[in-house]
């Protein structure tokens, strides 16, 4: 087995052969590697490392000024990894930019990946200098004219699609597609790549994130590659494709399924009293902010979404003449369609208000819950709100998991995993939505369950609905719809559940 030494990767300098490549392949079939992976440091060449990791093997070129990928050793044998360095040298010594360095690495992995002898490899694949050849477009002239890099196609796509997305989903949408422009990917000629380029870019995705993040940027590289096809054919290279191949090519195999983990109440407990108790999560010192504590708390304690949740307006919330001690939070109805449909579809949405019992305010007091600003759940930031992003990403690192989008860092240990550890299954705030009208369902409070999360109404012909249309016609509070009597009925035991729960778990946590 490879151990990793300080760094998270393993290192041996030696004359590197095709031997060393075996090995390196034994490595990955066998999971032989600890920590990052394992970096075999050639003394015949320069700078050249072949890195190996749990999935590949990369040939990379180190220099002061930076790290070059040269091809992966499927591809490029021990002596071409070595022209391929000396190549790099020679070519920014002449002033060559990154992008056709690339570009041209990318020829010739795949034309020696061919069996292709070096020598003519070589002639293919990097240009040689010439007093006549034509300065280097500008990326403007370049996006005007053609032909497209994989990034000109994904920026002027973004340029035309984002503004008729609306909600997260705009925000989500262009992170799909520009996870694609990892490993130089970016440089490559639209009319160079192929289904293995668009297969190692799912994979790279797979691997970097989740089965069903690469499921969401196929889609997305479908989209673009379509967009192109139809409407800018000649600029992207596309010309001379007769038929959109990526559509039935490119695949994943996944399918999302329906969601159905719902918390226990012990569980959402047990989860706020370690969230409380471990403030300093990710390996710094620095603590979780007050605010979203409180947030966090607050999706427990009510149900709502966390985008209108942690927006919610300090200036908004209104007593309860008729219940003292009582508050009403509310919500405009753009607010709750933000919340609601951040996916893209298009569904009424309706103001809506909660009612708070003392019992909660004063949960949310004694964990420290800001008392002033804009915002009833500010962040760090001066006058800036919490947010849902903020929250999942809040709820990964009690789960032990690396912040979105940070490359690199060790492979985390079993115990930072807190949920797990304490016999947590993995939740997240979108399942209280579950488990609150469920408990409720069982109290035959079903309809207070439905009002509190804002579900649409649908009549029963029973005496429970019945009896919720009278105290809706009879509702003097705030908006005629609300349901206020309604909801605080489901609120009261709701509340007085997690908090008995709260109690308990902090006793039998010593918290």
């Amino acid at each position: 087995m490879a151990v990793a030494e300080r760094g998270g990767y393993g290192r041996e300098r030696t004359k590197l052969t095709q031997a060393h490549v075996k090995r390196a392949k034994g490595l990955i079939a066998s999971d032989g590697l600890e920590g990052r992976g394992f970096d075999f440091v050639d003394t015949a060449c320069q700078g050249l490392v072949l890195r190996v990791t749990r999935r590949s093997g990369t040939w990379l070129l180190k220099r002061r000024t930076g790290t070059v990928t040269l091809g992966d050793m499927d591809s490029l044998p021990v002596a071409s990894a070595r022209v391929a360095a000396e190549e790099v040298r020679s070519a920014e010594r002449r002033g060559l930019t990154k992008r056709v360095i690339a570009q041209e690495l990318d020829v010739f992995s795949r034309v020696t990946a061919r069996g292709i002898g070096t020598e003519q490899a070589l002639d293919i694949a990097f240009t040689k200098p010439h007093p006549d050849d034509p300065p280097e477009m500008s990326d403007e002239e370049r996006r005007r004219h053609g032909p497209w890099e994989w990034g000109d196609l994904v920026d002027l796509f973004l340029e035309t699609k984002l503004p008729t997305l609306k909600g997260r989903w705009k925000v989500q949408y262009e992170r799909h597609l520009r996870r694609t422009l990892d490993d130089e990917f970016a440089w490559k000629m639209v009319q160079l790549v192929d289904l293995e380029d668009l297969v190692k870019m799912r994979d790279r995705v797979t691997r970097k994130h989740t089965l069903s993040a690469a499921a969401d940027s196929v889609e997305v590289v479908k989209a673009a590659l379509d967009w192109a096809w139809r409407h800018h054919a000649p600029r992207a290279g596309l010309a001379e494709v007769e038929f959109p191949w990526w559509r039935e090519r490119l695949t994943v195999e996944y399918s999302s399924g329906t969601r159905e983990h719902t918390p226990t109440i012990e569980e959402l407990a047990r989860t706020l009293v370690l969230a409380e108790r471990f403030k300093a999560l990710g390996g710094t010192a620095k603590e979780t902010g007050a605010g979203m504590l409180a947030a966090l708390w607050a999706v427990v304690l009510t149900g709502q979404r966390a985008t209108a949740l942690t927006g919610t307006l300090r200036a908004t919330v209104r007593d309860w003449p008729e219940r003292p001690g009582w508050k009403i939070w509310t919500w405009t109805a753009a607010e709750m369609k933000g919340a609601g449909h951040a996916n893209g579809l298009k569904k009424r949405a309706r103001p809506h208000a909660l009612p708070m019992p003392p019992e909660a305010l004063a949960a949310l007091d004694h964990i420290g819950a800001p008392r002033e600003g804009v915002y009833l759940f500010p962040s760090r930031v001066p006058g800036k709100r919490t947010t849902a992003v903020g929250m999942t990403q809040f709820m990964d690192r009690l789960k032990g998991k690396k912040k979105a989008g940070q490359k690199g860092g060790l492979t985390l240990r079993p115990e930072d995993d807190l949920l797990t550890a304490h016999g947590i299954r993995h939740w997240t705030p979108h399942d209280v939505r579950r488990t609150l009208p469920t408990f409720l369902d069982m109290e035959r409070l079903g309809g207070a369950g439905s009002a509190i999360l804002a579900h649409a109404r649908k009549a029963k012909g029973n005496a429970d609905e019945e009896r919720e249309l009278a105290q809706a016609i009879t509702l003097r509070h705030y908006i005629h719809s609300q349901r206020l009597e309604l909801k605080a009925e489901g609120m009261v035991v709701w509340v007085k559940a997690i908090l008995e729960a709260v109690d308990q778990e902090r006793a039998r946590l010593g918290a």
